[in-house]
């Protein structure tokens, strides 16, 4: 199951389980307060580390030593010599950890 689709499951899950008695009547005064980053919200904004992007890459390319990593915008830059001496360059986004 992609993280898209658990995340909307679980979205889902959430309103159409919340009881209608947990509305806030329109008339009601509510003080603003600071935002509180749920476990959720976390998961929602997550992205993967360089460290995790290093396992990710590495996992493609056994016994291959990582030489350089970049971020850009999106996306982790892995740069692994393999065993056999080729220079491999494999890219994993940065949001979903997939290799791109």
């Amino acid at each position: 199951m992609t993280r898209l689709t658990l995340i909307s499951a679980l979205l889902l899950a959430v309103f159409v389980s919340a009881p209608a008695s947990a509305a806030i009547p329109p008339t009601a005064h509510v003080e603003a307060a600071p935002v509180a980053s749920t476990p959720f919200e976390q998961l929602v904004q997550r992205e993967i580390s360089a460290r995790e992007a290093k396992a990710i890459a590495l996992g493609r390319v056994p016994g291959g030593e990582v030489v350089d990593i970049r971020r850009t915008s999106d996306a982790y830059r892995v740069r692994i010599i393999a065993r056999d001496g080729r220079v491999i360059d494999i890219i994993v986004d940065a949001a979903t950890g997939r290799i791109r």
